[in-house]
This record gives C-alpha cells, structure tokens and sequence, in this order.
C-alpha cells in the first residue's frame, strides 16, 4: 500500500481536509472492475468465468493482450478466485421471444494484489492515470456515410463503448452539435485533415486524438479500417481488416490502446527519491489537494513535504519507476501545470 507522511505540523492537517481531485479528467477508477458472460452458476461455470475476467483485467493494467501469454503470469489462472473481492451473478432479460435470458458474472479484483503479480513478473504496468481519447470515426458502409457522434447510439456506439470499456480507455466521442459541424465534415475524417480536426478538438481539450475511417473491404468481405493517434508524444498510424464491423472497432480500440500504454505503462525499479516544487498552493485544501493527487499517482509509493516557503511547497517523492515514468504521468493529468520546462521540476497547481 501506498503511504503519505508529513514533516511538520501544518501537513498534519492535510488528513482532515482531504479532497476529491476533480481536475484529474484521465483517471479510471473502476479498472479492477469487469463483468464477463457465464455460462452457469456450478463451480466449474464460475472458475471460467473468473478467469476470463482475469484475463481481460490483465490486459488493461499492462496495457497488451500479449501480457496473458507471459509465462510468469500463467500461475494465476490456476486459481482466479483467490484474487476476486467481491463477485456476483445477474441475468438480463431476453430482448426478443424465444431468446434466453443471458447469465453475467461481475467481479472486483484486488488491485493491490495485482499489481504486485504484475510487476514482480517484470511487466509494464498501466495505473489509472490515463488519456483521454476524443476518437473522430468516419464510416462509409456501401455509400451511407457518416461520422460517429456522441449521441449516435446504434451498432457502432456500443462496440465503441464495449471495446474503450474493456481496455479501460477513456474515450470521448464528439457532440457533432452546429459547432462540430460547422468545423468537421465527413470528408475531413475520411482524409485526414489533421489541422481541422485538431483545432476543432480544442473545445474537448483531449490529450490525445484518434482519427479513424472504416469502410468494406471490395469485393472480398470484411472491413478495411485506417487510423491515425495523435498525441502521447508523437504520431502513430496503421491499418486494420476485420471480418464485421464491431471486430474492426475493437482492432482499432485495441490498437490504440497498446501503443499508448507503451508510453505511459510504468516498468518497477529499485526505489529512488525525487524532489518538485509546486508553486500556487494558496491554503491547506491546496496543500491536501497536490498531496493526495501526488500520492495518487502509480510511480509514487510515499510522499514527504520537505519545505514550505510561502505558497511554494517542495515535496519529495520516493518512487518505483524512472523519473521519466512520473513526469510523463503529471504532466498528462490537469491538476499540475509544468512552468518552462517540465524536467525542471517546477510546477504549479491550477485551479
């Protein structure tokens, strides 16, 4: 478990003014959470329901579905239960007459536990701390096209919500309200007029874009779909096919999702300390707020306030990854804001 100590008497108090971070807009919470289908409710039933959603935590938390092919993680599907917290079954209702009624199996994981597992098998661990995603989608189904919205709803919306859900990616779709339209039209996605699209992202204030095109394959079936992430530090692209639709949203989903883990999945290390100085902290619900988002953080395993001057605090920081790991980390959230450059380790706390 993660520890937050103090050095004086005034950052005593910061454990009686605790605050929610609400500026974090990249942080999921619920990534230990997953609901699988069961086949039935009899142990053997339940042991493989547990273990595919074993697997598909495993996947979010390094960030690969490669991960579930590592040797040192096979030992923990021998027995799924002993990591589930909490687990329970409900059915949903059949949507048309003659359809069963369909068995799924919710479970929480302990999270602590598995992250221990993850990194004593020396892989990258992806925490909560994520980017967001605003996803353009233009998709030109035998002539019909259009661009995936907000409030679109339908096939594809939910094999979006389904695919960023089990990877755990928070991802944001677009209004296409009279602003978005007046800015983006279908022919800007399908092109890739990476300009247009990043100027009218602005208003979404997204980390990272992601610009996709889905369309058939030819004559051949299937679906061809291309993709274009911008952000994280750079700009990747690659294509996919697919055999139907919803495959060629999870290929795209998935893709995105594993190069952007291997920006921000954090590799354990021998423990090291590093200072930062935060200017702006103007009060103690300031001070609780930098120190519990800084606690917060995966590569943080204790933090320290060293010195107060003023409304300039230094903390320090004992850490389990490369100092590379953690500037990533707070300079993707918004609740620090780097001053001049970020490796000077200077930052300050917005508002």
């Amino acid at each position: 478990m993660k520890s937050l100590t103090v050095r004086n008497y005034i950052a005593c108090l910061f454990a009686l003014l605790l605050v929610s971070v609400t500026a974090q807009a990249a942080r999921v919470d619920d990534l230990f959470q997953v609901e699988v289908a069961a086949a039935g409710r009899d142990p053997g039933s339940r042991d493989a329901a547990l273990g595919q959603a074993l697997g598909q935590v495993l996947v979010r938390v390094t960030g690969s579905a490669d991960s579930l092919s590592n040797p040192s993680l096979r030992p923990l599907f021998k027995n799924p239960s002993r990591f589930a917290q909490q687990f329970r079954f409900r059915e949903i209702p059949a949507e048309t007459p003659g359809q069963s009624k369909q068995l799924r199996l919710w479970v929480q994981f302990d999270g602590v536990a598995l992250a221990r597992e993850v990194r004593e098998a020396g892989l990258p661990y992806w925490g909560s701390e994520r980017p967001d995603v605003l996803l353009w989608l233009a998709i030109d189904d035998r002539g019909r096209r259009y661009l995936v919205s907000d409030d679109s709803g339908g096939d594809v919306a939910r094999s979006l919500s389904r695919a960023a859900y089990q990877r755990g990616l928070p991802l944001t779709l677009p209004l296409m309200d009279l602003e978005d339209q007046r800015a983006v039209q279908f022919t800007d996605v399908w092109g890739g007029f990476v300009g247009s699209l990043e100027a009218a992202s602005q208003r979404y204030r997204p980390q990272v874009i992601l610009v996709g095109k889905l369309g058939h394959s030819g004559t051949s079936g299937g679906w061809r779909g291309s993709w274009n992430l911008l952000g994280a530090g750079g700009q990747q692209s690659w294509t996919s096919h697919a055999a139907n639709l919803a495959a060629a949203v999870d290929q795209g989903i998935g893709e995105a999702s594993e190069w952007l883990a291997l920006q921000y999945a954090v590799v354990a290390t021998d423990e090291a300390v590093r200072s930062l100085l935060v200017e702006g902290v103007e009060g103690l619900e300031d001070y609780a707020r930098v120190s519990k988002y800084l606690a917060s953080l995966t590569p943080v395993e204790q933090v320290q306030v060293a010195r107060v001057n003023g409304q300039e605090v230094e903390f320090s920081l004992n850490i389990n990854s490369e100092e590379r790991n953690l500037l990533q980390v707070i300079t993707l959230g918004r609740v620090l804001q780097a001053i001049e450059d970020p490796s000077a380790w200077r930052f300050r706390l917005n508002p």
